[in-house]
């Protein structure tokens, strides 16, 4: 693989300090590095949907995106999270087509990560960003990681849920307050 390229996984969400944000975690494969992205609430549970092996009861746009890949007998190759400019993060989806022709399209790296997460493609950063913007994430934190799925539960409101009584019990009621906001635009769905 490209030695500018870096393998990530998801490892979980947590709430951002925007309000109605979330930050996706991307785990550097071989250490402690952790990228984190600030997706919308919408786009968190679209990604932590794909984690889900439940089906939606219908097609989210990310399963519509693969089945028109499919159905022109295309395939995804891999997503890349490229750079960060201005405080946006960008990324490509790769792609080849059924001649074997290799694609590439821009896309938000939030709908980036769902796709390769959907067609179970490998997700990479750019070395250059994940030496600019990662964080390194205490060994404690990695351990949970490897522990548990990033989302644990049948739907991604549960997740919400979750993490809603976590911030109470741990007394952070701003967080908790986005939160509750954020289950209710869930369940008005």
């Amino acid at each position: 693989m490209n030695n500018d390229l870096i393998h990530v996984k998801v490892i979980g969400f947590s709430p951002a300090q925007q309000p109605g944000g979330f930050a996706v975690f991307l785990q550097d494969m071989d250490d402690k590095r952790c990228l984190p992205i600030i997706v919308g609430a919408a786009e968190a549970q679209a990604i932590s949907m794909m984690l889900n092996p439940e089906p939606p009861p219908r097609p989210m746009t990310h399963d519509t995106f693969k089945f028109i890949i499919d159905s022109l007998r295309g395939e995804i190759i891999k997503v890349v999270i490229t750079k960060l400019e201005e405080n946006t993060f960008y990324a490509d989806i790769y792609f080849k087509n059924v001649d074997g022709d290799s694609f590439q399209l821009d896309a938000r790296p939030s709908d980036s990560i769902a796709i390769a997460l959907k067609n179970n493609v490998p997700i990479f950063v750019s070395a250059e960003l994940m030496d600019k913007a990662a964080i390194v994430l205490p060994d404690e934190i990695i351990a949970q990681s490897q522990q548990a799925n990033p989302v644990e539960h049948g739907k991604p409101i549960d997740f919400l849920k979750d993490e809603l009584e976590k911030a109470i019990e741990n007394e952070d009621y701003e967080t908790a307050a986005k939160l509750r906001d954020e289950i209710k635009k869930l369940e008005r769905k």
